[in-house]
């Protein structure tokens, strides 16, 4: 008996992690910018709310068409009499039956069972049932629209979460680029003092200008961090999930997608489809309280099962059937002018809704005038800045092959390779702002973009004159 319990204890030793020890870390998650948006699509919160907004809807829509159809209920009622004025009937010595008569109808027995269904068909509403069906499919139409916009700012918070992580990434880069060439020029300047053919000004001068890189390093690493707990955020991922951003800042192959012709008006964009629905949704239903001033006629039939045992469980014998059948009409005569208020609500709140619409057309207009603005704005940023960083690289060789043969100061280099990270940041920005201006402008135009790849040194001639503004 001691051998397996020696065993299992090793097991549990052994499978049991020590106190301080560090968990496996999770996998690395490569993420495309498609993958980012499908996933933020599928599992994003914003999303599921929206979805959940249409269910909603669907519901609303089978409660109001519910109205039109036959309502069939089923009761089971179960009486105990505990006392009764009836008791008495006879008397004791009762020789006549009138007592036993009673003791099986509803007035002296003491168990009574009652079986009900009944049935009830609206027949008339005077046009309300219609006119709230029609208002809870104009709100379906309305939820419909509004998932899909909502999802249209998933996709587009999704992307700008993902490209401003990666231009933070290149920031990080270009900071710890920069880091690395002060430390390296650090070296030479050092050994260049060792053999004396620098001064201790140049030393001291190098060794400022390294320190003075680790801030920018340290506040580039902490902005990357951030930018990426905000992607997580966005797609829903946990805090600690590690990403690798594949998709590249910069367009590939050096060519830049221009637009090949106007963008669409976003006039059929679904917030104004949203919009329109809600004007049909509240004109019909100003169209239901009118209709409340009007009769409304309805039929109901019943069939009864009644059974007064003797005992408290019936028998199936001793069941009675009754069938009843009823038309009733009912008409609101005097209400303490409820319905004039109805109306006058709902009025007001259709003429709200027609209001609303049109800022919303508005709105959707101008926000498609600015994403245009916009994307010929970081166009001309983009070409005017193509090519700086490979310039600035060049200077700064420039600068450093100078120094190393004395014709330059440490001051030189330094400002080369200041301008140099500023060009390739610059660069970098230019890239993430023109590819926000696009999915913008795709994003409040609600539809695609035609586009056309061009090279980045011929992206200045595609800029669009005023007369095409």
């Amino acid at each position: 008996m001691k051998s397996p319990l020696f065993a299992c204890l090793l097991l549990l030793a052994l499978g049991t992690p020590a106190r301080g020890a560090v968990a496996p870390a999770a996998d690395t998650l490569r993420l495309t910018l498609d993958d980012a948006v499908t996933r933020a699509v599928q599992y994003g919160d914003e999303a599921r709310v929206a979805r959940a907004g249409v269910n909603i809807a669907e519901g609303q829509v089978r409660e109001a068409f519910a109205a039109a159809l036959p309502q069939v209920s089923g009761t089971l009622t179960y009486n105990r009499k505990f006392d009764s004025i009836f008791r008495d009937l006879g008397g004791a010595d009762d020789t006549t039956g009138i007592g036993s008569l009673f003791a099986s109808t509803p007035f002296g027995a003491v168990h009574g069972w009652t079986a009900d269904v009944t049935a009830t068909q609206l027949l008339w509403s005077g046009g309300r049932v219609g006119a709230g069906l029609s208002a809870a499919k104009a709100v379906r139409r309305a939820s419909v629209a509004d998932r899909d916009e909502t999802i249209a700012d998933v996709r587009m918070n999704a992307r700008t979460a993902y490209l401003e992580a990666a231009y933070a990434a290149e920031v990080r880069r270009i900071a710890e680029e920069g880091l690395e060439q002060s430390r390296a020029h650090l070296k030479q300047v050092q050994l260049f003092r060792a053999q004396g053919s620098r001064s201790e000004y140049d030393l001291l001068q190098a060794q400022v200008d390294a320190a003075n890189q680790e801030p920018a390093v340290v506040a580039a690493r902490n902005a990357a961090a951030l930018a990426l707990l905000d992607l997580r955020r966005a797609l829903n991922l946990p805090l600690t999930q590690p990403l690798v951003l594949v998709t590249p800042l910069a367009f590939p192959d050096g060519k830049v997608p221009v637009l090949a012709k106007p963008a669409a008006d976003g006039l059929d964009r679904d917030a104004i489809a949203s919009a329109d629905a809600m004007v049909r949704a509240r004109r019909e239903a100003l169209r239901a309280e009118k209709a409340g001033r009007w009769p409304q006629l309805s039929a109901s039939a019943t069939i009864s099962h009644q059974a007064y045992p003797q005992d408290w469980w019936p028998e199936r014998r001793q069941f009675t059937r009754a069938i009843d059948g009823s038309v009733k009409l009912e008409w609101p005569l005097f209400q303490g002018f409820r319905t004039f208020g109805t109306v006058q609500r709902a009025t007001a709140e259709l003429r709200r809704a027609e209001a609303q619409r049109e800022q919303v057309r508005e709105g959707v207009a101008l926000q498609v005038e600015q994403a245009k603005q916009e994307v010929w704005r970081t166009q001309a940023t983009l070409a005017a800045r193509r090519g700086t960083a490979a310039l600035a690289r060049r200077a700064h060789h420039l600068a450093t092959v100078r120094w190393q043969n004395g014709l330059s100061t440490q001051l030189e280099v330094s400002d080369a390779r200041l301008q140099l990270q500023t060009a390739e940041v610059n660069e970098a920005s230019a890239f993430k702002d023109y590819r926000l201006a696009l999915l913008r402008l795709e994003r409040v135009t609600g539809h695609p973009l035609a586009l056309e790849l061009t090279n980045l040194d011929d992206l200045s001639t595609n800029l669009p004159t005023d007369g095409d503004r």
